[in-house]
């Protein structure tokens, strides 16, 4: 397995994870059982119980892949991270779609907008953004730095601070980020990635707005022992006991420790991670996305259906792998 099949896979199976969790965004498990039962494909959201995305098709990405793609562009273009052509990108993928209009954006991501769309600094209002929007789509810095875990961690941080800038979720990009490098590095254990994601939190709060919150790193430090203490349980206990500890809404300091729990306890599996992390429920899509981020970059594409990668392309319009070559500078 090459380092271009491990970025590919770190973009398309976050956007595979986005599309499949769509129908089931913010469901509870219970809910998810009774309306689709286990999800394993493409589904169309059942606009009875899916209020956010009922407009949509089986396969469809949302802003969680757009925003991720976003990045990927501006990375590109200016060989890193740049905060000002960040904000132009932004406001002119806000105002072209209306997203101030629509349901699908996250509260920080909402003030964030609404600041560069009106000129103003979003720093400050950045500042209580506790929210998973950072995390969500920082795995490209992962990509772009996967050979360089400081300049990857110092590169997330910078990401979040503009729209999501509290210790929680400038913690849980850098973790995300981090976990995408290692995953894309090679010759790391699951529970290696998970320490890296630890240590790579710990930074993360240090540069993050303090609010009253859970720590990430924290959430983080426990993953090992909560799904070791599983066994070989069935994926279903495991899920069980991993939002029940963490929950799995959009708030970074449960989103990012569920998705990194999900990740370890399927040992970096793409297909199997993605899976687990929908079926989850509450922030399903996100979830599904960034689960996918880390489990693709550990895993690479074998163990993803073709099938999966060609929807998301075909519905998405996005050249995945082209992206991945331009962030390694292939």
């Amino acid at each position: 397995m090459d380092i271009i099949d491990r970025a590919y896979a770190t973009l398309v199976c976050g956007a595979i994870g986005d599309a499949m969790g769509m129908p089931a965004s913010f469901l509870t498990r219970e809910q998810i059982k009774t309306n689709y039962g286990y999800i394993e494909d493409f589904l169309i959201p059942d606009s009875a119980v899916q209020k956010y995305h009922s407009s949509l098709n089986a396969g469809d990405i949302t802003d969680d892949t757009m925003e991720s793609i976003i990045l990927s562009d501006v990375i590109i273009k200016n060989n890193g991270f740049c905060q000002k052509a960040f904000n132009s990108a932004m406001k002119e993928w806000a105002i072209k779609y209306k997203m101030l209009e629509s349901t699908v954006i996250g509260p920080s991501t909402r003030k964030y907008l609404t600041a560069i769309i009106n000129e103003q600094d979003p720093i400050e209002t950045a500042k209580t953004g506790n929210t998973n929007g950072s995390a969500m789509r920082v795995a490209p810095i992962g990509i772009k730095y996967y050979n360089d875990i400081d300049k990857c961690i110092q590169a997330a941080a910078e990401s979040s601070l503009p729209s999501h800038g509290s210790k929680p979720a400038v913690a849980a990009a850098c973790a995300v980020a981090a976990a995408v490098a290692a995953g894309i590095k090679g010759d790391y254990s699951p529970v290696e990635v998970i320490r890296i994601a630890y240590d790579a939190a710990k930074y993360g709060e240090t540069k993050g707005a303090d609010i009253t919150a859970p720590s990430v790193s924290k959430r983080i430090k426990i993953i090992e022992s909560i799904v070791d203490n599983c066994g070989e349980c069935d994926i279903n206990y495991i899920l069980d006991e991993i939002s029940g500890i963490f929950g799995a809404s959009m708030f970074a300091y449960e989103s990012v420790p569920t998705a990194l729990a999900i990740f370890y306890a399927v040992n970096g599996n793409a297909k199997n991670g993605i899976l687990a992390a929908v079926n989850t429920g509450d922030d399903a899509d996100t979830n599904g996305s960034i689960c996918g981020n880390i489990c693709g970059a550990y895993s690479g594409t074998h163990s993803i259906p073709d099938y999966w990668q060609q929807k998301v392309k075909n519905s998405s319009g996005i050249n995945f792998i082209k992206t991945a070559k331009e962030l390694l500078n292939i």
